[in-house]
């Protein structure tokens, strides 16, 4: 029998806030996502960014006896505002429990990265975020880059870099290309967000189609949708009772051939069970 791998903080939502909205900080934190990050990139104008990264560090400092992880995401690395905001963070007493950063197209610019955070912070953990036709040509290098934690796919740039809609069917490949490479590296896979804040309903139906293809996760742009999508990530009450009888089952058998529900049971079956009860636990 195999071994079973244990990822222990849970990716099932990641709030963004854009960064010049310090009144927003708290309420993110609050919100009940599993990570809320602050947003240096696409949610902050040109001519904010500046600003925005003088604002940022009060969400990093600010205190709660809330267990939810703090993200950071930064514009893209080879950018003039990418520099300025790793200077930033070499200047940091410590860094924030994910950064994420966006556009990437290949390990070595995650490598490079890690590389110039070295000499101040050595444990450093990223959300990769995929968003062209070559970032998602290179998912299994950069899942497996030293540091990343998740892999994150750009929806909205993605469809937009090869001319598709956002539609289920346009998007099936790549999410299916990202969430391989994600599970071959050990990491988890976050998908992009439901775009329509109105509609809770096509967001929980979309968040349960991503659940069933492999994903951890969801990008939420809304505290209202966190509350959808933990609901769409969960495991059904069926889902639950049959993985639960498939572990006790396992437990009980040391090794042997296992037959639940009247179907023979092998390893794989019982690591997809041992994975539903961890999560069920953890919502």
């Amino acid at each position: 029998m195999g071994s079973i791998t244990n990822q222990t903080q849970l990716f099932r939502s990641v709030l963004f806030v854009p960064a010049t909205r310090p009144d927003r900080y708290k309420k993110a934190i609050q919100s009940g996502a599993d990570i809320a990050c602050v947003d240096l990139e696409n949610a902050v104008a040109l001519g904010d960014k500046d600003m925005a990264r003088e604002q940022v560090i009060r969400f990093f400092t600010m205190e709660s006896d809330l267990k939810i992880q703090r993200a950071l995401r930064i514009n893209e690395l080879e950018s003039d505002h990418g520099i300025k905001d790793m200077l930033m963070l070499l200047a940091l007493d410590r860094l924030p429990d994910i950064i994420i950063i966006p556009k990437v197209q290949s390990a070595e610019e995650v490598v490079g990265f890690c590389q110039v955070m070295a000499p101040s912070h050595k444990t450093i953990r990223i959300m990769a975020l995929l968003e062209s036709p070559k970032g998602l040509e290179n998912a299994l290098s950069i899942a497996q880059a030293d540091g990343v934690v998740c892999l994150a796919f750009g929806t909205a740039d993605y469809s937009a870099a090869v001319g598709s809609d956002m539609g289920w069917d346009a998007l099936h490949y790549g999410r299916g290309r990202l969430v391989q490479a994600a599970a071959f590296a050990g990491i988890h896979a976050v998908d992009g967000p439901w775009l329509d804040i109105e509609d809770n309903e096509g967001l929980l139906h979309e968040t349960r189609r991503v659940s069933a293809l492999g994903f951890s996760g969801k990008v939420a742009i809304h505290p209202r949708q966190i509350v959808a999508i933990h609901r769409g990530l969960a495991p059904s009450s069926e889902a639950l009772s049959h993985a639960r009888r498939v572990v006790q089952a396992y437990e009980q058998n040391c090794g042997g051939v296992l037959v639940v529900d009247g179907q023979m049971v092998d390893m794989p079956v019982v690591e997809r069970a041992l994975k539903i009860v961890a999560a069920a636990k953890g919502v």
